[in-house]
């Protein structure tokens, strides 16, 4: 190569495929326009067959350059170790490549911390004056220092790793500047476990201003992290200047079921109505805890309780659970109800009982009670339905009771019913229940022709028709006529 330079060369060596020079410079002052030496530069240039490329230029501070001619300097170099030596009569400058750490220490000086880091990683086994953990402890106090406290807390658990004293030592850095919420989800909670009073201070923090957020911290903390005792009087404590509060006080449950207190817990979720008590109560075998429960228990989810109940009798007893619901009959009637259709004899002693319950909360359920029942007492059963004038269910016990006539007579005065009339005298097949059908219907049009219609196959019509007053109008005479000859003619 061939090139013009427009500074005298004071010294020159080879560095790969380029050439490090070392220059003599002159400048003018603008001033008075009078030349100077300037400092000496090394220059990094790129040679082309005619002409060159400026790589990088540094100009060097040497005692007393400004007195120095081109032939004071002097540039020799060793070929092993790439090292340069720029001479002057007063100093001797050793030049080297730059390496990674130069690199990692220009990045920290420009403040680009998360480049650093990345380089330190890529080069840690070559790397000799910076270590991964000082540039990363750098990396949190500058984010510190800016306000980036989560981030901060973040990079603490790539950065900290396993090591607890650093993690102590920077948790009080975010305490001190008030910032202990943000760093609580990142801390180690099952490698590397930190001293329990950290995670205590932690959810101190939380039960002063946030109680979402400290039921959160419970919810996801391992109860091994921290003194339990310590934390449930806290929130006692906490719970005596706002007892309503819901979040505290199933937070406080949880922390009794940590600590295998069952049934102090069972009491609040109760009362708190909270979804996992029958959970809970199953899980821990709680029957003995909620024997004086059981009214609280059928409020919150009847249905879930009863079938509890029933599925766990050899726990607590039918005779416990009626005694206990003693004072709220529709609860009671709820769980004798349920039991009633699992089983018809296993409440037998409840069932004169359940008439008047049938009776008050399920009207609807009363008579296929009456009728599935083989220990209720009727007389009481008909006592009771007299009293309400529950027509219906007091037909059927007149029947079941062998009085038949009663029963009908009901059937046409109370429910004026002419199809359920003939339907009872059918399934009774008595001919003096069927004379006094005829007798009762003879001066009712509308019940003469339901009997023309029906009677035919189980009374003579004859002795119906016979009986029939002339000049009475019957509604459809000519069809039911019809449909008796038809009958007849069959038969």
């Amino acid at each position: 190569s061939q090139f013009n330079t427009e500074f005298h060369i004071s010294g020159i060596a080879p560095l790969c495929d380029q050439l490090v020079v070392l220059s003599y410079v002159k400048d003018v002052l603008e001033k008075t326009e009078t030349e100077y030496c300037a400092r000496p530069r090394l220059d990094i240039i790129q040679p082309f067959p005619e002409s060159c490329e400026e790589i990088s230029s540094d100009a060097l501070t040497v005692r007393g350059y400004q007195e120095n001619e081109c032939r004071d300097y002097r540039l020799e170099y060793s070929e092993g170790e790439s090292l340069f030596y720029i001479i002057s009569p007063r100093d001797v400058v050793v030049a080297k490549e730059r390496d990674q750490d130069d690199h990692i220490e220009w990045l920290l000086e420009k403040k680009k911390y998360e480049e650093a880091l990345m380089a330190a990683e890529i080069s840690q086994k070559t790397m000799k004056k910076h270590k991964i953990q000082d540039i990363g402890l750098a990396y949190i106090e500058h984010l510190l220092k800016i306000g980036e406290f989560d981030l901060a807390a973040r990079k603490c658990q790539k950065i900290l790793g396993k090591n607890t004293d650093l993690w102590e030592f920077e948790v009080h850095r975010f305490k001190e500047i008030g910032q202990l919420k943000a760093i609580s989800r990142y801390l180690p909670r099952h490698d590397s476990i930190l001293k329990p009073f950290i995670y205590e201070m932690v959810l101190h923090e939380f039960l002063e201003s946030d109680y979402e957020g400290f039921a959160t911290l419970i919810q996801e903390w391992p109860g091994n992290l921290y003194n339990n005792t310590i934390i449930v009087q806290a929130v006692v404590d906490r719970l005596k200047k706002d007892p309503q509060n819901t979040t505290l006080l199933k937070t406080l449950a949880e922390l009794y079921t940590y600590d295998q207190r069952y049934g102090t817990a069972l009491e609040i979720y109760l009362t708190l109505r909270h979804k996992d008590v029958f959970q809970l109560i199953h899980k821990h075998n709680l029957f003995s805890s909620i024997r004086d429960k059981i009214v609280l228990l059928m409020e919150f989810d009847s249905e879930k309780a009863v079938d509890m109940l029933l599925d766990n009798e050899d726990k607590i007893s039918i005779d416990k659970v009626v005694e206990e619901l003693a004072n709220r009959p529709e609860l009671q009637h709820v769980y004798l109800h349920k039991l009633f259709k699992r089983d018809h004899h296993k409440g037998q002693k409840f069932h004169e009982k359940q008439i008047s319950l049938y009776a008050e909360y399920d009207r609807p359920n009363l008579l296929p009670f009456l009728r599935d029942s083989t220990h209720c007492p009727l007389e009481k059963a008909l006592e009771i339905c007299q009293q309400r004038n529950f027509v219906e269910e007091t037909v059927y016990l007149l029947s079941r009771m062998g009085n038949s006539r009663s029963a009908l007579k009901m059937i046409m005065e109370e429910l004026n019913d002419v199809d359920k009339a003939i339907e009872f005298a059918k399934e009774q097949d008595d001919a003096e229940l069927w004379e006094d059908l005829i007798l009762y219907s003879i001066d009712k049009p509308p019940f003469i022709t339901g009997l023309l219609n029906n009677i035919g196959t189980h009374v003579d019509p004859i002795l119906l028709i016979h009986r029939i007053k002339e000049g009475m109008e019957i509604p459809n005479l000519r069809d039911s006529l019809v449909k008796i000859l038809q009958d007849y003619n069959l038969q």
